[in-house]
């Protein structure tokens, strides 16, 4: 059991370091911040985040990132991933 435990973390790990590779800076900062490690998001990820969301942004990128959260939420099975993202929404809104 163990070693399909570590399997489904180098997998998740991989799928995100692929996407850090196709995406732009917003999406970037949330593939890294929303890791699958059990660990909480580094400041500098989590200050772009919370910048994309602030009032003085146009709603499109507002809106832009709260899809952009929401389907990482909707597509993830671990749970690291899951609390760290419902966390990071719960500090946007």
């Amino acid at each position: 059991m163990g070693t399909l435990q570590s399997w489904r973390i180098a997998y998740g790990a991989l799928k995100d370091s692929t996407k850090v590779g196709l995406a732009h800076d917003l999406d970037v900062a949330i593939v890294k911040a929303t890791n699958h490690v059990e660990c909480p998001p580094k400041e500098r990820h989590l200050r772009k985040i919370l910048f994309a969301t602030s009032a003085i942004r146009p709603r499109a990128d507002v809106a832009y990132c709260i899809h952009a959260l929401s389907r990482r939420l909707a597509k993830t099975r671990n749970w690291t991933v899951f609390y760290i993202t419902s966390s990071i929404i719960s500090l946007c809104v």
